[in-house]
């Protein structure tokens, strides 16, 4: 045989694809779309500072995330990352060029994640389109400063040393994931110098001072189910949140609640947190024997009695 036929054809991914679009507003939106049209569409919001692409760094789970069809849109905040910032930008109209993105890709109904300081935007997400809200999932978000905590950042380090930002202690669970440390430097970097390295940090210190100054918006209209993930050691986004949350939300089906853990529950659990948006609660993942499994409350119960773990099989070999 004089040539041997190989699989691949076409260009693997390297990370999410960014695309861009005009929004209704008139705006520049970048964003991603990562799955299937008649997947579950899922809108991200990531922590504070990270760009359209940090989605990339949940991405260690793309095969479960595909086996249960889920289909992730992200749009990148003002002032972040390839985005320019625009001072007329705010809360609300961030949450109007998405539903906009939205409504471009035909997405009528999504659900909707946020970790740490994206809590904020989901809350006018949500609170813009309630009626389009298939579920609300919060992982140690950030609420506002009526929980009683709020942490001190000083703006000008953060954008002199972007990396320490990113920089999990040695114990975290995020260490387990190949490749991780890496990525993470990578997005630090693109979401401060990724329109030139003396571009002002004026998208982080927007982000900041809308959280610290603007209380949650009116939620009672929020009907669809909200999903609640906290570490009990979380310090930077302590247990208050998860309280003012619950208070201000109707419709709380589940508060999954991990002893012992910080904030990293975002990563450590984010194989539950796709079950979730796929089932609403309905299944649970844990892993015993090397397999990744996906049950019903029931059985999970009785399978982590048996010895199985939380999550999927690799957390146990990390």
């Amino acid at each position: 045989m004089d040539a041997t036929r190989l699989m691949q054809n076409d260009f693997d991914p390297l990370g999410p694809r960014l695309r861009s679009i005009r929004v209704a507003s008139g705006r520049t939106a970048n964003y991603i779309d990562e799955g299937q049209p008649d997947w579950t569409p899922l809108v991200f919001l990531g922590g504070a500072g990270t760009t359209v692409r940090a989605f990339g760094l949940l991405e260690f789970a793309r095969t479960l995330r595909e086996e249960l069809r889920v289909r992730v849109i992200s749009v990148e905040r003002n002032g972040l990352g390839g985005t320019a910032f625009d001072p007329a930008v705010g809360f609300g109209e961030y949450a109007d060029d998405v539903w906009s993105v939205l409504d471009s890709l035909g997405i009528r109904e999504a659900s909707i994640i946020a970790i740490s300081g994206g809590g904020p935007y989901a809350a006018r997400l949500a609170a813009a389109q309630p009626g389009r809200v298939r579920s609300l999932h919060l992982a140690c978000a950030f609420s506002d400063t009526l929980a009683g905590t709020s942490p001190s950042f000083d703006i000008g380090e953060i954008a002199a040393n972007p990396v320490a930002w990113w920089t999990f202690p040695p114990n975290s669970s995020v260490h387990r994931i190949p490749g991780f440390a890496d990525s993470a430097i990578e997005e630090a970097l693109r979401g401060s110098f990724a329109r030139g390295r003396d571009t002002p940090p004026d998208g982080l210190r927007q982000a900041f001072e809308l959280s610290r100054n603007t209380p949650l918006p009116e939620l009672s209209a929020v009907v669809a189910p909200s999903f609640l993930y906290w570490g009990t050691a979380d310090s930077l986004v302590p247990a208050e949140h998860r309280l003012r949350w619950g208070s201000q939300l109707r419709n709380v089906v589940l508060e999954r609640i991990y002893s012992g853990e910080g904030h990293d529950v975002q990563y450590r659990h984010w194989d539950q947190i796709l079950a979730d948006v796929a089932f609403l609660g309905g299944r649970e993942i844990v892993s015993t024997g090397g397999e990744t499994l996906l049950a019903t409350p029931q059985r999970a119960v009785e399978l982590r009695s048996a010895g199985a773990i939380d999550g999927m099989a690799a957390w146990a070999a990390g």
